[in-house]
């Protein structure tokens, strides 16, 4: 299989060239913006990595772009590794009107030979199921998260939504686990986070797991929350960090340390994505 990468996908080449021969696919930018794309010679199943974020809605064009070149000169099997899947937050019609955006992308890539999606913890794993047609391998990096966790002794989720990543990581460590609930003061208005357990935090070391660190909001509060209930030392595992305006300042203040993976380039990332995405990719093939 012939393994084409974009140039923002160049950190991952090294763990894919153990998997097959990498070729650089060929990017311009027009003045007015517009981009072109140029695909190297290649056979009828190809691996296509390149990262959608940042700049997402620039790389979903060029993506597109490069699917339809390969449709067009007879590629039989796509296998798509992109480490972040983009729109995957509007997973459901919050309002009428609105599209699910995450089935959206799904559906474009759908009118290509694309078999296979290979990406990092979907914010949702049901959006897989958006459409069957493609195989997606939604990994959550829990092993590797745990390895650097093992001083914890309970895993925190910042909602229900979360509470299963809480639970990948408590397993492999041995501990228990349990996530937030929101509380509202009726008079002042404030927002008060409750384990939904009656759980005992204090002087114990704790991980507040999430998929998506983007202002920081949803993590400090729940970090405060557990430094409240008297937690000795608080950590934060987190699988795509955004970082954006003052997050980093924000949770510097608050946890003892910020595990992330570098699915976005990062300076928190310890875990690397290159390994995970070569090997799912071995798998299958």
């Amino acid at each position: 299989m012939d393994i084409l990468a974009f140039q923002n996908a160049v950190d991952l080449v090294t763990e894919l060239e153990k998997v097959g021969v990498v070729k650089q696919v060929e990017e311009r930018v027009f003045p007015d913006g517009e981009v072109l794309i140029r695909l190297p010679e290649t056979g009828p199943e190809v691996a296509l990595v390149l990262r959608l974020y940042p700049s997402v809605n620039d790389n979903i064009i060029k993506l597109v772009l490069a699917l339809d070149a390969l449709s067009d000169i007879g590629v039989r099997k796509v296998v798509l590794l992109t480490p972040y899947f983009p729109y995957a937050r509007q997973d459901r019609r919050f309002r009428t009107g609105e599209p699910i955006s995450s089935k959206t992308i799904l559906k474009l890539l759908a009118n290509y030979p694309v078999f296979a999606i290979i990406t990092l913890d979907l914010h949702k794993p049901y959006i897989a199921e958006y459409v069957p047609r493609i195989t997606t391998r939604n990994i959550y990096p829990a092993v590797e998260f745990a390895e650097r966790l093992k001083d914890v002794d309970i895993v925190l989720s910042p909602d229900f939504g979360s509470v299963y990543r809480a639970e990948a990581i408590a397993k492999i460590l041995g501990v228990s686990y349990t996530y937030f609930e929101k509380y509202r003061d009726r008079d002042t208005g404030s927002i008060t986070l409750v384990p939904r357990y009656d759980v005992n935090l204090k002087g114990k070391n704790v991980a507040i797991v999430d998929d998506i660190l983007s202002t920081g909001g949803t993590l400090v509060d729940a970090c405060k929350s557990a430094r409240a209930l008297g937690a000795n030392k608080v950590y934060a595992a987190v699988t795509h960090c955004q970082l954006l305006r003052d997050a980093r300042e924000k949770v510097r203040g608050c946890v003892d340390r910020l595990i992330c993976t570098d699915s976005i380039p990062n300076e928190f990332a310890e875990v690397r994505t290159g390994p995970i995405l070569r090997r799912e990719l071995e798998r299958l093939l």
